[in-house]
């Protein structure tokens, strides 16, 4: 499993990370980094110098199925544009929030299909993220609409926990695990902390690590919100650790 990390839409904080990390991912589109300030060969080329592969999440504030079809059909195309984007940068992932409004699931499935094929024609695999805790779609439906639309999962772990508890993650990786191809991990506290780093919440990575190893996700981000590089190091570092059943606390300095 390669490790990699978020930077959002910050990309001058690509020459600041450290080096053990494989890859980035960069927040991309509307409310992130918009497609006027996006010059995907530029990125390109500053993530190879520094050795460091790509991949990108999608706008998470537009809803892919709505009541009108003209929104939907300019969604799908704006995703569309993004994806481009994204294979230009040498991304050959791509996070997207399966969100909905005032659609039924039936059509949410069928404009996650869309996103899907349309990724395809780029090389770029789509992975729904379980934002349930977030207020998005529920932790088992995303499994559930993903399998139907052919799709991945990226398996927000922080989110999951928060939404289900250990028991209830772990019985999504036995339901679902063949199709979680990625995962965003970070520390998470029931008094709704989200995304500090991995080892200093509550969630219990030590009793999931194994599960997620055997659902062997391709790539995983440390997906927490700081500028601070050894939290990011030591962040990877744990959740490397939990991977073999070991507690991140046990690996705390």
């Amino acid at each position: 499993m390669d490790i990699g990390v978020s930077v959002g839409p910050y990309v001058d904080r690509i020459d600041e990370l450290p080096g053990s990390f494989s890859f980035v991912e960069v927040a991309i589109g509307e409310g992130e980094r918009p497609v006027s300030a996006l010059d995907p060969a530029a990125l390109s080329e500053r993530l190879t110098t520094r050795g460091f592969g790509a991949t990108v999440h999608l706008p998470y504030r537009q809803p892919l199925a709505t009541t009108v079809e003209r929104i939907d059909s300019a969604t799908l195309e704006y995703f569309d544009t993004l994806l481009a984007a994204a294979a230009a940068m040498g991304a050959d992932t791509a996070v997207a929030h399966p969100r909905s409004r005032g659609s039924g699931r039936d059509h949410l499935a069928d404009r996650m299909g869309a996103v899907v094929d349309r990724a395809e024609e780029h090389g770029v695999t789509v992975c729904f993220e379980t934002v349930g805790h977030a207020g998005g779609v529920a932790l088992e439906q995303v499994g559930e609409l993903a399998a139907e639309a052919g799709a991945a999962v990226c398996l927000d772990v922080g989110y999951a926990y928060l939404e289900a508890g250990t028991e209830g993650t772990t019985a999504f990786l036995d339901s679902y695990g063949d199709i979680v191809d990625h995962l965003h991990v970070h520390g998470a506290r029931h008094r709704r902390d989200t995304h500090i780093p991995v080892g200093s919440g509550d969630v219990d990575y030590a009793t999931l690590g194994p599960a997620l190893a055997d659902a062997a996700p391709t790539t995983a981000t440390v997906e927490v919100f700081t500028d601070d590089p050894g939290y990011l190091t030591s962040s990877a570092e744990r959740f490397t650790a939990a991977l073999d059943g070991v507690s991140p606390e046990d690996e705390c300095p």
